[in-house]
């Protein structure tokens, strides 16, 4: 795909005031069949403001100022800005193409509702669900970890079959603005999909991924301290393959409030202190789209008990 000048509108899917963020859904052909048209769906976040200095200031791409009004010393516009440089883009954009049902369901807006899922409930009817996903769903992961795809983007590589990981930004991440920092720890290993399947035997790989990144990120990024760095795991996951999310302790992002995210240090305090089976037992209450299908599973069971 080299641009979006053949994307059609079809309909917009979600947008968010608090992130500055809108998903997209429309059509774009085939690259190499131009009668082939397919689902695309389109991610636009408008990006941080870039350091301001002599050489970067906003102030001179003001092309427009509209007045909405005025009170004593406070005077409020909304302005248009003119063309901006490569360095210092407007917006960060996603394309997702082709784009299935799944993915058109996942970035459609929905009700979020808390719900429970009991550890019986995730043996009985959550994890057939999740065995029965195809693997060409995380074929995205297996290329970033056997050096396929974006390896220009790979911070950090541990090799080891059982304790090893890679670290990458995120995709939201606009990598530049260190207040709103965001990688990923990829796990090595295919037998972890999610906390569900952490026992004890696990604790090397979460230790070393903990101990690994505190290293790693103040010497990538100077400016970030060790205690300002946060290391979360959804639940449920986006996609089933072991990983950790890492922001900086104050950024925004999605899915890292009560409800969806479990600190790193507290699953393994759970694990080594509290009970070494403790998510295989657990209960877990978690907040989730009322289309997902895991919502319609959960529901399902607690309705027939």
């Amino acid at each position: 795909m080299h641009g979006l000048s053949d994307f059609v509108f079809t309909r917009m899917l979600n947008e968010d005031p608090v992130l500055k963020t809108i998903a997209i859904l429309g059509t774009l052909p085939s690259p190499t069949d131009n009668s082939l048209v397919q689902p695309a769906i389109l991610l636009i976040e408008k990006t941080h403001f870039a350091i301001q200095t002599t050489d970067s200031d906003i102030t001179q791409r003001i092309s427009d100022l509209i007045s909405t009004g005025s009170n004593d010393i406070y005077n409020w516009w909304n302005a248009i800005l003119s063309p901006g440089k490569s360095n210092d883009p407007d917006l960060k954009m996603t394309v997702i193409y082709p784009a299935t049902e799944a993915h058109i369901a996942k970035y459609s807006h929905q009700t979020r509702k808390m719900i429970t899922e009991t550890a019986e409930v995730y043996r009985t009817a959550v994890l057939p669900w999740i065995e029965s996903q195809p693997k060409s769903r995380i074929q995205w992961v297996e290329n970033i970890l056997s050096g396929l795809k974006e390896q220009e983007n790979v911070l950090f590589r541990d090799n080891d079959p059982n304790t090893g990981f890679i670290i990458l930004p995120d995709s939201k991440w606009d990598k530049r603005t260190l207040s709103s920092l965001y990688l990923l720890a990829i796990s090595q290993r295919s037998d972890v999909r999610s906390l569900r399947d952490l026992r004890p035997e696990h604790l090397p790989m979460l230790k070393n991924i903990r101990d690994k990144v505190l290293a790693m990120v103040p010497e990538k990024f100077p400016g970030v301290a060790s205690d300002e760095i946060r290391m979360f795991v959804h639940y449920h996951p986006s996609y089933y393959h072991f990983h950790v999310h890492i922001t900086y302790v104050t950024a925004h992002v999605p899915g890292s409030t009560v409800g969806q995210s479990h600190l790193l240090d507290t699953i393994i305090d759970n694990i080594e202190n509290i009970d070494r089976e403790y998510y295989s037992k657990a209960s877990l209450r978690f907040a989730l789209g009322v289309n997902h299908p895991i919502y319609e599973i959960i529901t399902k069971s607690q309705i027939a008990n």
